[in-house]
């Protein structure tokens, strides 16, 4: 059970009731979106920063994937799992991500953005080596997307465990489904 009570849309003041609708309209509402709304001014904006990472959605999903295996974070990972599958990606790729360097099925920008993650995992600057795998086929607008999407969701996945936020379903695992 989250440590804070998530709100329904009953219990919502009216003014936020317009937010929740929005969201509803779209598909569930979700554990992480009603978290969000026990504070309304603190907003996020996923797909944008989505967009502005300059990355696919196949990449983008990896990356976020990495990072929730990272953190173990058991809601994004969920969350991220169902997200990755409609753009495409496999469940052995999905589930391949934790234990991706031994792996054959990322292509050498996919294996440089994971280990970026990694290494942004590890300490807050990461390598020159990671950086410049990452970098060579990238803007600085993109560089500065890409490293704001992964420390990003290591913050989400931060809040999503001290919140103790639960999947709305049984968490999928961590490993691929038998």
């Amino acid at each position: 059970m989250a440590r804070i009570q998530l709100p329904t849309r009953e219990s919502l003041p009216e003014e936020l009731r317009d937010r929740w609708d929005t969201q509803a309209a779209r598909g569930q509402v979700l554990n992480i979106q009603r978290a969000f709304m026990t504070n309304p001014g603190i907003e996020l904006n996923a797909f944008r920063i989505w967009r502005a990472s300059g990355l696919s959605d196949r990449a983008r999903e990896l990356v976020i994937l990495r990072c929730a295996y990272q953190k173990r974070s058991t809601y994004e990972w969920h969350q991220h799992v169902r997200i990755a599958r409609a753009a495409g990606l496999t469940d052995e790729e999905i589930f391949g991500v934790g234990n991706w360097h031994v792996s054959t099925l990322y292509s050498p920008d996919e294996r440089a953005l994971l280990g970026y993650v990694d290494e942004l995992a590890a300490a807050p600057r990461p390598g020159d080596a990671a950086w410049s795998a990452v970098k060579a086929n990238r803007s600085e607008g993109e560089m500065f997307g890409v490293t704001f999407l992964i420390t990003l969701y290591f913050q989400l996945a931060h809040v999503m465990s001290a919140l103790d936020l639960e999947t709305e379903e049984p968490f999928v695992g961590w490993t691929l489904p038998a």
